[in-house]
């Protein structure tokens, strides 16, 4: 191999054959002069050698490499004339599903972009299937939470969502969706929802509380469900405890469930009902969801929140609290009235 390289270069080709033909004897008999030329011309000749042995095999070298292409989202037939024209051997080593590539185009490869590599490399890559179909499952009159978890479970994601107020399903119900139960669609497709935001509210006029005992408005409370957001206690000797000094919103206001309502209340500590007691309390989560439970106690003691934590579906919730007289608890699931106790 070595000779044929030596062999391209002239000039050190004929300093081989010099060294080669002249015989051994006959190298003893050249004066030292003649031998001290000889000498540097071999060396020169190897040197020369050395050099171009190392161009030509770096020649060679940079003829049988070349750059990996980039072959993802190619079809597979394009893929496979680039390869063959740059003599690289392309072979499919799996098909996928893939929402991103259309069927028959190249989704990966194994040698990356612009790697240098030598031809008739083999290549593997993998080819796209297209979008797998999934079968859209009926998530009406489910709650939207477990709808969504449904939708994931099949290949689906929840896509756009709207609420509406409905008196015919409860609050997050899914009504409606998109597209219908029984199609086929591509796996990761986004599924659009209607679903209930409870009740529509009903507008009534504000009672008047004011001059009442708060043992008698708890009745009118609980029938018309009002959000009783705090109740005040104040200091007053010339009236019984209870009485309703003042209220907001004012009688005659228009409200509805939802209004957060502030009354105040007079309070004499020589009457005898004003007695502290315990009363006991338990809740269980009805949801099949985790969610915001608040426990409101309404007494002579004034108003106090002695629950308001994220329970989970089920979780019984087991309370003891000191009140003043009469007691109004009132448990909100989320933002909705579920319960009222009195005590």
């Amino acid at each position: 191999m070595l000779f044929y390289i030596a062999k391209s270069c002239p000039f050190t080709y004929n300093i081989w054959v010099i060294l080669l033909i002249i015989p051994e004897r006959s190298v003893v008999k050249l004066d030292k002069e003649k031998t001290g030329f000889i000498l540097k011309v071999s060396f020169v000749g190897f040197i020369l050698f050395f050099v171009t042995a190392a161009l030509v095999m770096r020649v060679i070298f940079s003829i049988s490499t070349i750059y990996m292409p980039d072959f993802t989202g190619l079809k597979v037939e394009k893929a496979q004339k680039q390869a063959a024209r740059m003599k690289i051997d392309l072979k499919i080593e799996d098909e996928q599903f893939s929402n991103v590539y259309e069927q028959g185009m190249i989704i990966t490869q194994d040698i990356k972009p612009k790697t240098q590599i030598k031809k008739g490399r083999v290549v593997y890559v993998v080819v796209s299937k297209g979008s797998k179909l999934v079968l859209v499952p009926d998530i009406t009159n489910s709650l939207k939470s477990k709808a969504i978890v449904d939708l994931k479970n099949t290949g689906l994601i929840e896509g756009s969502t709207a609420a509406i107020r409905s008196n015919i399903y409860k609050e997050n119900i899914v009504i409606a969706q998109s597209p219908a139960p029984g199609e086929e669609i591509p796996a990761g497709m986004p599924m659009n929802l209607l679903y209930s935001s409870g009740e529509r509210e009903r507008d009534f006029l504000m009672p008047n509380f004011t001059g009442r005992t708060i043992f008698d408005s708890f009745e009118l409370i609980k029938t018309n469900k009002l959000m009783v957001e705090k109740l005040i206690v104040e200091e007053n000797s010339g009236l019984e405890s209870g009485v309703i000094l003042s209220q907001s919103p004012g009688a005659g206001y228009m409200v509805n469930n939802n209004t957060p309502i502030t009354l105040k209340a007079s309070i004499n500590e020589s009457d005898e009902r004003l007695k502290k007691r315990i009363i006991h309390l338990s809740y269980v989560n009805p949801a099949q969801v985790p969610q915001l439970i608040k426990i409101t106690v309404l007494s002579l003691n004034g108003s106090d929140t002695i629950f308001s934590e994220v329970a989970e579906p089920g979780q019984v919730i087991t309370l003891s609290t000191a009140v003043r007289g009469n007691a109004l608890v009132q448990i909100y699931n989320g933002t909705g009235l579920a319960k009222e106790m009195e005590f």
